[in-house]
């Protein structure tokens, strides 16, 4: 019996569409050629032996029997197959018979049922803080503040401002003043700009991408991981009468091409890739424009610090500073940068205590996970109305074409398996009847 070949890469490339679909044209001919030769078979097992009865004990007596046998079995499984097949993605022979055309009938319910699994099984909490781990902001973070230039190019913007706040004042009154202002201007500033600009940078950042890409490859880790699921759901909720090799085959297809449809969102040049990146990128917009969300990452951010901390900060550092920076901010080897430095440096080095990277990374985890309910609902509709804005009939045909051969291999299993099936009834009867 035919087995089918599934060799094949799961992520279809969108240039490759009008070979895909040759392919199906392809092996649709070859298993209406499977159908068409049982046909001949059992027209040949019909007139032969009425058209020309001098052969009818040739080559032996029973053969055009047993040949009629083949023919009617394998046309029966091959012409069962095929309205099955057909009846998947639309109505056989153009008549509209109920419970066919199941695909292009059931694409808002499709869409419906994909984006609730996407979002039960890849973007609830538990599943994203895995992944958030994963950016170890503060390893990140200790690593660039590790790196002289990055070091140089901090203190080139702290030495900027430094001589213009520290030249008035006295110094104890200066650092209180300064203290109590950061202190008030976190509790009462607008932090949406702040908040949409960490976002824009870390939709723009490489390790968001490699993010998207994680979560896709996880995502058709899961579904494949999930098989045996669909198959057992695909067949609770079919028909009777259809057969079971074709719910579970149905069930695999379908898998497969959802897979290959989750692997395209890694590619920012396929057409749900690029919307999804679009999407994220609108983000920081929308927070600027007095999305919800904005406040919500807002008070994380505040959470985040800790007041008595800065106060301690802001003091030590104004008070080392101030006497040094009026003179020594414009030297290029002066020793406020070098004092910067070792700041960075001392910060850097911080970051390699456990304790203070726990904290950090926990500050990144609580702020994307807060905004996860947001995007959540938002990647859910997007999912949806992307789905359900696809013509029905085309939604269907890009479908089959995504599946592939292997259906009409079904096809041609049927032909073949019935046909063996009526080669051993005959038999059977031929031998004990």
């Amino acid at each position: 019996m035919p087995m089918p070949d599934h060799s094949l890469p799961l992520p279809f490339d969108p240039a490759t569409a009008g070979d895909r679909a040759a392919a199906l044209r392809r092996w649709r001919r070859i298993a209406g050629l499977y159908l068409a030769t049982v046909a001949c078979l059992w027209l040949a097992a019909r007139l032969v032996p009425r058209l020309l009865p001098d052969y009818i004990g040739w080559p032996w007596p029973g053969f055009w029997s047993l040949l009629r046998a083949v023919g009617e079995a394998g046309l029966v499984g091959g012409l069962a197959d095929w309205f099955a097949v057909t009846a998947l993605f639309r109505h056989p022979l153009g008549v509209p018979v109920p419970h066919t055309a199941l695909v292009p009938q059931n694409r808002d319910r499709i869409a419906d049922g994909i984006a609730t699994y996407i979002d039960s099984e890849f973007l609830g909490p538990d599943r994203l803080r895995g992944q958030v781990q994963r950016l170890n902001a503060a390893d990140q973070l200790a690593r660039a503040l590790a790196d002289p230039a990055n070091r140089a190019q901090l203190a080139d913007l702290a030495l900027a401002s430094l001589p213009r706040l520290l030249s008035r004042g006295r110094e104890a009154a200066l650092r209180e003043a300064l203290a109590r202002a950061a202190m008030e201007g976190l509790r009462a500033m607008d932090m949406r700009p702040m908040v949409a600009r960490l976002l824009r940078d870390a939709i723009n950042s490489p390790l968001f991408e490699a993010l998207i890409q994680e979560v896709s490859d996880y995502g058709v880790v899961l579904i494949h991981g999930s098989r045996p699921h669909i198959r057992d759901a695909v067949a609770t909720r079919s028909k009777w009468w259809m057969p079971r090799t074709l719910d579970r085959s149905l069930a695999d297809q379908v898998t497969d091409a959802l897979a290959g449809h989750l692997f395209d969102l890694r590619s920012p040049y396929s057409e749900a890739g690029h919307a999804l990146r679009q999407w994220l990128a609108e983000i920081p917009d929308r927070i600027l424009d007095g999305d919800p969300l904005g406040d919500r990452l807002a008070s994380v951010l505040r959470n985040a610090v800790d007041i008595k901390t800065l106060r301690l900060a802001l003091h030590h550092l104004i008070g080392r500073l101030k006497s040094a920076a009026l003179e020594d901010a414009a030297k290029p080897d002066g020793v406020l940068r070098d004092a910067l430095d070792a700041m960075l440096l001392s910060l850097a080095q911080e970051l390699d205590q456990p304790a203070t990277r726990a904290r950090l990374d926990a500050a990144v985890e609580g702020a994307f996970l807060a905004a996860i309910p947001g995007w959540r609902m938002s990647i859910r509709s997007f999912i949806t109305d992307t789905l359900k804005a696809q013509d029905a009939a085309d939604f269907a045909r890009r479908l089959e074409e995504g599946v592939g051969k292997d259906l009409q291999f079904i096809r041609i299993n049927g032909t073949v398996l019935g046909a063996l099936i009526g080669a051993a009834l005959y038999l059977l009867d031929l031998t004990f009847g």
